[in-house]
């Protein structure tokens, strides 16, 4: 499927955007079932009343924009952060790609749902992934994460701290340098964030690593939203503040590189040196 057609699709298929295909019939996610398949070389147990996990199962992927930036990017020995992991798409894709060397992956995901899944993904297939049951931010202390209520109450992709339905769980916050110093964090290279709004607490929970391990990239949601403390500007000026300028757009994605240091190549996607 082409990225036009698989644009499409997604938008047909998602069901968050239901109410914006009033002509087309939308599976009832009462009658959504858990289905195996084999994606994009993984084997996977999808809920279809998820939105992410709908669309990968109709059309194949998800993002398969930030699927090729792995393959382009990664390298053996590389340590590689999810930030937001979900059921694991990007997590276990790149510890299938770095599955042959001794890279890392770690994954961190706060719902106790999403997390379970995702251990049970990498079991099945054999990977390394790391998961990390806890959410990332500026400061530690606790968070709820609530549904939202445009969507299903089993839309997993939508919880966080800024929505407007029930409360789902309530989860431990830990700053991602606290992790780091206590792990004996030495190497980061690549690190993905996608936090429903969030992303900016966890760079300020970040910054230290940011500025000692230097990732040579780092992915970021980048939208703007109604529900949250930072607007998508103020989110790139703090990667300006950490010294990261933007590379590339990937979807709703944006890629930053180390300022002055890395610049990318057009042809390839990947870094280089200045």
């Amino acid at each position: 499927m082409r990225e036009s057609g698989y644009g499409k699709a997604a938008y047909r298929i998602s069901p968050r955007l239901a109410g914006e295909n009033p002509g087309l019939g939308k599976i009832p996610p009462r009658w959504a079932a858990t289905v195996r398949v084999r994606r994009n070389g993984l084997r996977l147990e999808l809920d279809l009343r998820d939105n992410l996990q709908a669309i990968l199962y109709y059309t194949g992927r998800y993002e398969p924009d930030v699927l090729r930036f792995l393959r382009r990017e990664l390298q053996a020995g590389d340590v590689v952060v999810d930030v937001g992991a979900h059921i694991g798409v990007h997590a276990l894709a790149a510890a299938r790609i770095l599955r042959r060397s001794d890279g890392r992956v770690v994954a961190f995901e706060p719902a106790s749902d999403s997390a379970t899944k995702l251990r049970a993904a990498a079991h099945r297939n054999r990977l390394r992934v790391e998961v990390v049951q806890t959410a990332l931010g500026a400061r530690p202390g606790t968070a709820g994460l609530y549904g939202d209520a445009r969507y299903d109450a089993a839309d997993a992709g939508v919880r966080s701290q800024y929505g407007d339905a029930a409360l789902v769980e309530q989860v431990p916050v830990r700053t991602f340098d606290a992790w780091a110093e206590e792990t004996g964090l030495s190497r980061l290279d690549v690190v993905k964030i996608d936090v429903e709004g969030a992303e900016a607490a966890v760079l300020t929970g970040m910054s230290r690593s940011l500025r000692t391990l230097r990732p040579r990239a780092v992915l970021v949601e980048v939208k703007q939203r109604e529900r949250t403390d930072t607007s998508a500007e103020e989110l790139r000026e703090l990667l300006r503040a950490h010294g990261y300028a933007k590379a590339a757009r990937l979807g709703h994605n944006e890629l930053f590189r180390p300022a002055g240091v890395w610049r990318g190549s057009r042809s390839t996607g990947r870094a280089r040196r200045g």
